[in-house]
């Protein structure tokens, strides 16, 4: 472990042909930590200036999550597969033992759950969307992953979602994988 960076030599490995480096386990739960204090800090700030209710809430940054699908990518898609930055072809590419690979796109949406899907998403092997929910409104809480196979089958456009609508034109399929993790930890494993 190099002490100075906080980062494995194994970690190196999994940067982007660019040079993008994906956050560690340890950078991925501090950034977490982080989160939690700028909700909050907004959360006090609508309370004492009511104005401020025109401020938006911090986005939650793709370095976050990417880098957990990154780091998590043995328990979302199975133990043979490894990831890492997917550079100009998609946020990530997963790869197995066998040399394959697929191309992966992520989305990270907080209490609201809207998200964006454009067609570069939509073309990917692989979207997964990290839903937190509340949890950066309470400090703590489930994390639901959505992963679905071959988006374009079931979102054949670029469009605007919630997660409600989202599983309605997804429906009954096994392409969609839905797991929930009670916190980061388990998720990170």
């Amino acid at each position: 472990m190099n002490s100075r960076s906080g980062k494995s030599s194994d970690h190196r490995k999994l940067s982007s042909p660019k040079g993008r480096v994906p956050l560690s386990t340890d950078e991925i739960v501090q950034l977490d930590a982080a989160l939690v204090r700028a909700f909050r800090t907004m959360r006090r700030l609508r309370e004492q200036m009511p104005a401020a209710k025109h401020i938006k809430s911090p986005p939650l940054p793709s370095i976050f999550s990417e880098s957990i699908v990154i780091a998590a990518a043995p328990r979302l898609f199975g133990p043979e597969w490894t990831a890492r930055y997917g550079g100009t072809k998609c946020d990530v590419l997963i790869e197995n033992d066998h040399g394959e690979a697929k191309r992966v796109e992520v989305k990270a949406t907080g209490e609201h759950a809207f998200q964006e899907f454009k067609t570069k998403d939509l073309m990917a092997d692989y979207l997964v969307w990290i839903r937190f929910g509340r949890r950066f409104n309470l400090g703590q809480g489930p994390i639901v992953i959505a992963i679905l196979s071959e988006p374009f089958r079931f979102i054949p456009s670029a469009c605007r979602l919630d997660t409600v609508r989202f599983e309605k034109r997804v429906g009954c399929t096994n392409s969609l994988k839905i797991m929930s993790f009670d916190s980061l930890e388990a998720l990170l494993g």
